[in-house]
């Protein structure tokens, strides 16, 4: 059984370069007899019958790079899922650094006269932040009425321009957008771009199940509500469907019967137009008003005057719970930060930060920094030398602390799951008290393997083998 999650927060390291992570072992090769114990327990672990027809990929470094072991199929790019994430993550830390927040402006388009007049648009500016909150609205509200607000000739604007108009990867799958996991990255987030539907199944099964409520949405959003009832403790199994900047969203699939109330997690179309709905209403209900005028400034693309800031936790914090729940928003904002930052693709930004730091890729596509697209693959071999760079890096003990702990507390690892993948990558520590890097890949898994904890039992048996 997976031993539970652990966080530890712990700042204020040492800063320096990335250690390279060698292509080839800095030091001798490891004893042929300690090499086939590696193999043995390698082989019993994917010589399961329920792996049969897999692709199982699994290698080991020591705490200089030295390849310990490295199965034949490690050196194939496979698809990661959720473990890609280490990547985004670990480049970010270096790359943005640790004191990185989102800062999110209410900004106007001329200052304020003295009796609370906005001759102009007043502008709310992304950051592409995926951790602000409607609460953040309220408090941001509350700051510019307080410094004197009372009307505005013009509207209230969202710039969303730190990021590409197109807010999801053309390689994610259609039936994971309109889902909360499938929530695209837009240059103004909100409530993590999550809708929360209620559902009351029919007293039959097969019966139609009625849409209670759901969290806000943009006002004019239509639903088709297809959904029906599965029998007693078949769970959810809800497919939403919507587009991005869409005003339609469909659901379908069951809920089950007996759960008043059931939950289910779908993703917000437009999340920009949400936040100017809400935020306007906050600030209409403080007293403000608005004309409507279109501004001169032609949308508020013009120079600004900063009225209020929202920042955000600190980026180890964001890692922090963005390793804890895999949360595939808050990773694909930090890749596209990344590559804003340096005016640069993404993908090409964090495979040059790794190359830097001696991570030869073979065969590695990325297409987002979240692992949802199932078109990324990575060497299990490669996708090890990343995590390892980053651990002998500037940031290497806070990235390390971040991830959560797996064979009875002796790893820290990130896990990635969909249909069919299975990846583990981390650190494991041996009974001699040495620090291992691996990462453990298996594609083309059946449905219902007992893939982890027969990795957990992989992991115990070398960690017992004497270096």
């Amino acid at each position: 059984m997976l031993s539970g999650w652990a966080v530890a927060i712990g700042l204020g390291l040492r800063l320096r370069e990335l250690t390279p992570a060698p292509e080839h072992p800095l030091v001798s090769s490891p004893a042929p007899a300690r090499e086939n114990k590696f193999a043995s327990a390698f082989q019993e672990f994917a010589a399961h019958p329920e792996f049969a027809g897999a692709a199982l990929g699994f290698c080991i470094f020591d705490e200089n790079g030295a390849t310990l072991f490295s199965s034949p199929l490690s050196e194939i790019a496979l698809s990661p899922a959720s473990a890609l994430k280490t990547v985004t993550t670990g480049a970010a830390l270096s790359i943005l650094g640790p004191e990185f927040r989102f800062e999110t402006v209410l900004s106007a388009t001329s200052p304020i006269s003295a009796e609370g007049k906005l001759d102009g648009d007043l502008v709310l500016v992304g950051s592409g932040d995926p951790t602000l909150e409607t609460d953040d609205l309220d408090t941001l509200a509350k700051a510019v009425v307080a410094a004197g607000l009372k009307s505005v000739s013009g509207r209230l604007l969202v710039d969303t321009s730190v990021f590409p108009e197109n807010p999801v990867s053309d390689h994610w799958v259609w039936g994971d957008l309109g889902n909360a996991y499938g929530a695209g990255a837009y240059g103004l987030n909100l409530d993590h771009n999550r809708v929360v539907l209620h559902f009351e199944p029919s007293a039959q099964v097969g019966g139609p199940a009625k849409l209670l409520d759901h969290t806000p949405v943009p006002k004019d959003t239509h639903w088709t509500n297809l959904v029906t009832t599965g029998p007693a403790g078949s769970g959810d199994q809800v497919v939403i469907y919507s587009e991005p900047y869409g005003r339609t969203i469909a659901i379908r699939g069951t809920v089950p019967a007996g759960v008043s109330g059931f939950p289910v997690y779908g993703s917000i179309p437009d999340p920009p137009a949400l936040a100017a709905e809400l935020l306007r209403a906050r600030l209409e209900a403080a007293g403000v008003k608005f004309a409507n005028t279109p501004s001169p400034s032609a949308g508020g693309k013009g120079e600004r005057t900063v009225l209020v800031r929202h920042t955000s936790d600190a980026l180890p914090e964001i890692i922090d719970h963005l390793h804890l729940v895999s949360d595939n928003l808050e990773a694909q904002c930090l890749f596209l930060t990344i590559g804003r930052k340096l005016h640069a693709d993404p993908a090409s930004a964090v495979r040059e930060h790794y190359q830097k730091a001696g991570v030869a890729f073979t065969g590695l596509r990325l297409l987002d920094g979240s692992g949802l697209a199932r078109a990324n693959v990575i060497r299990p071999l490669d996708l090890a030398r990343v995590n390892f760079a980053t651990r002998h890096g500037a940031y290497g003990q806070r990235f390390y602390e971040s991830l959560s702990k797996y064979a009875g507390g002796e790893a820290r690892a990130k896990i990635g799951s969909m249909s069919g993948v299975k990846t583990q990558v981390g650190f494991l520590h041996t009974a001699q008290g040495r620090e291992l890097t691996y990462a453990v890949m298996g594609n083309a898994l059946p449905s219902g393997s007992d893939f982890w904890s027969r990795l957990e039992s992989l992991l115990e048996t070398v960690r017992t083998i004497e270096l």
